[in-house]
């Protein structure tokens, strides 16, 4: 990330310049994986998305294929509510069909925070 610009985006979500893409996820998200509860309650998504965003930022369609939830909007917003500093970037990417879409790129700011 280059630089961080505090301007609200037409969807009301904070804007950054330049995002580096996470080349690493997949060996990151197993490692996460097998930490983290396998079942699909709120908690253990929480969980399995806070362990990911520890490691490094965790878009959309990444947050649904490999941590297995489908609504990580939801869960980001609880994360926030139990005072994880979150910070919420759009950016393009490649769904498996080969479409692009602008999905939410979650970024983990230091802080404090709550694992639930």
């Amino acid at each position: 990330m280059d630089k961080i610009n505090n301007e609200k985006a037409a969807g009301g979500v904070e804007t950054i310049a330049a995002a580096s893409d996470d080349k690493q996820g997949n060996s990151n998200t197993r490692q996460t994986l097998r930490k983290a509860p396998q079942d699909d309650s709120s908690y253990s998504q929480r969980l399995r998305l806070l362990e990911r965003l520890k490691v490094a930022p965790v878009d959309t369609i990444t947050a649904r294929r490999e941590l297995d939830m489908m609504h990580p909007a939801a869960r980001i917003q609880e994360l926030k509510q139990r005072g994880n500093l979150i910070d919420t970037v759009r950016v393009g990417r490649t769904t498996d069909c080969g479409k692009v879409h602008r999905v939410a790129l979650y970024v983990l700011l230091p802080g404090e925070g709550c694992d639930d």
